[in-house]
């Protein structure tokens, strides 16, 4: 963000009059987006055709015995524009490969959970200068579909950061891809892929602005051969590895105690037998975006860019059943978890030039998360559900404090639900807690109160502004790492959801 000459001198009293504008200036903003600078933009996404091959499979002469044509969508977090010297993030990044069903169905066990690794190769281009920035480490969860569907394979992770010394355009542009899937029964598959012919596999560009394209040191772009940078620096273009997180590094909690909370479920049509469980320990990250619809703005929840929380989580500690009058079963599987999130700060330009950044905190309760079906195998259905309160910590306007007190809070709490989707099939949105997945719900918030100090009561301008019915908010969450079964660990970054909201 462009820097802004702040006022100098002692900050004067304001009058109400003044305080109520710039409250106004903040709650226009309040929730346009957690640490948020002028160049930044939604994750942007791009769908690339790729070709991949398959393994030999039993009586073939031990060659790839087909090529399948497949789409790859490659979704990053890259600003608009950057500035030089400064690490540019692409992470965390999701690739999604979609590949043919037919084709896999002699070597994935149909309907079987799946385990995905991927690695892609990316080359980083500016001012004629070349250089590695393969992502590697990617990795997600599947089901391979029992009919004629596609097989989506989704990937997230962190990657490479990448640093340039002059102005220039860099251009993100995919290579090859490598595919391990692993079935929860059998035996892995390699599937390796690479952009179709006469495609243009470019996935990114991000401007840097500072004049003409030249090399450092002044040379026109012009008159340099290609380089052959490898992870490192190469005249001015630095790409660093990311740092590898060791398992030890990055651990679970305590595991969440409670009684999951059924209420927002379909309801069984009997009551329903009940079993309860140990279950399993783990944690994952979840990351969303909030919306308030008075003000037509989003903010970030456990930004992935920043020191996001890990939710601890103890997994299926509860499964019910009943029998539908048609002889089908109604079915739950349910657990909780425990999120303490990061308070979010964001820092936007409110009408447009006057300058707003602000602290907002939530208090979280028990997490609870089903998964189940109501009428066999169909009515799947995915529910999260949690109460939340809102808090206000600070704010500042044009650099001057706005005295928000330190109990700015929402009146009560009020109950987030979030919910998935599946198909009949088993595929879908969300479709187990190890699995993680996209939920997205609307919520109502509450009327403020505690706001202001001095005898200026600012509660009903927050009320007035953001509290009401039909606010949308999607979490996006991770797969579950479960260190008992050494299963997923360490946790994998959440990615933003890709969905925009309005």
């Amino acid at each position: 963000m462009r820097a802004i000459d702040k006022r100098t001198g002692p900050p004067a009293r304001r009058s109400v009059r003044v305080a109520s504008v710039a409250s106004a200036a903040l709650v226009a903003g309040l929730l346009s987006g957690s640490g948020s600078r002028a160049d930044e933009q939604p994750p942007s996404a791009v769908e690339l055709a790729y070709e991949c091959g398959l393994p030999a499979t039993a009586g073939t002469d031990g060659t790839a015995v087909a090529k399948l044509a497949a789409t790859v969508k490659v979704s990053t977090q890259l600003p608009t524009t950057a500035v030089t010297g400064q690490p540019i993030q692409a992470g965390p990044v999701q690739v999604e490969a979609v590949l043919p069903r037919a084709g896999l169905a002699d070597l994935l066990p149909a309907g079987g959970d799946l385990t995905s690794e991927a690695t892609l190769g990316v080359e980083v281009r500016q001012n004629g200068e070349k250089a590695d920035a393969t992502w590697s480490g990617l990795s997600g969860r599947a089901t391979m579909p029992s009919d004629g569907t596609d097989l989506v394979l989704p990937h997230t992770g962190d990657v490479s950061s990448i640093t340039v010394d002059s102005p220039g355009d860099i251009e993100l542009v995919a290579g090859d891809l490598a595919l391990t899937v692993t079935p929860s029964t059998g035996t892995a598959v390699a599937v390796t892929c690479s952009p179709a012919k006469d495609t243009d596999p470019l996935m990114a560009r991000v401007a840097v602005p500072g004049g003409a394209e030249t090399e450092p040191g002044g040379s026109p772009s012009s008159s340099t051969e290609p380089g052959e940078g490898k992870h490192g620096s190469r005249d001015g273009l630095t790409v660093t590895p990311k740092e590898q997180p060791k398992a030890a590094d990055v651990t679970c909690g305590e595991r969440p105690t409670g009684e999951p909370d059924l209420s927002q479920l379909p309801p069984p049509p009997a009551p329903p037998e009940v079993n309860h469980s140990p279950g399993f320990g783990g944690c994952a990250y979840a990351a969303g975006l909030a919306t308030v619809r008075k003000q037509n703005g989003s903010m970030i929840i456990n930004d992935p860019s920043r020191t996001p929380a890990l939710m601890n989580i103890s997994g299926g500690i509860r499964g019910s059943n009943a029998t539908n009058p048609n002889g089908n079963f109604w079915n739950s599987i349910d657990s909780i978890g425990r999120l303490t999130l990061p308070d979010s700060e964001s820092t936007f330009l409110a009408f447009g030039f006057t300058p707003v950044s602000a602290k907002v905190g939530f208090d979280t309760g028990l997490v609870s998360i089903s998964t189940g079906n109501t009428d066999g195998i169909s009515g799947a259905y995915a529910v999260i559900t949690f109460f939340q309160t809102i808090h206000i910590r600070s704010a500042k306007v044009n650099g001057t404090p706005l005295a928000v007190g330190s109990n700015c809070r929402t009146k009560e709490p009020f109950r987030v639900t979030l919910r998935g989707s599946i198909n009949d099939d088993g595929t879908g949105s969300y479709t187990h807690v190890l699995f993680g997945g996209l939920l997205t719900g609307k919520v109502t918030i509450p009327a403020f109160t505690g706001c202001g100090t001095g005898g200026e009561n600012l509660s009903p301008l927050f009320t007035a502004s953001i509290s009401g019915p039909d606010n949308l908010i999607a979490m996006n969450q991770a797969p579950v790492c479960a260190p008992e079964y050494s299963l997923g660990c360490p946790p994998v970054m959440a990615t933003l959801p890709p969905t925009k909201l309005p």
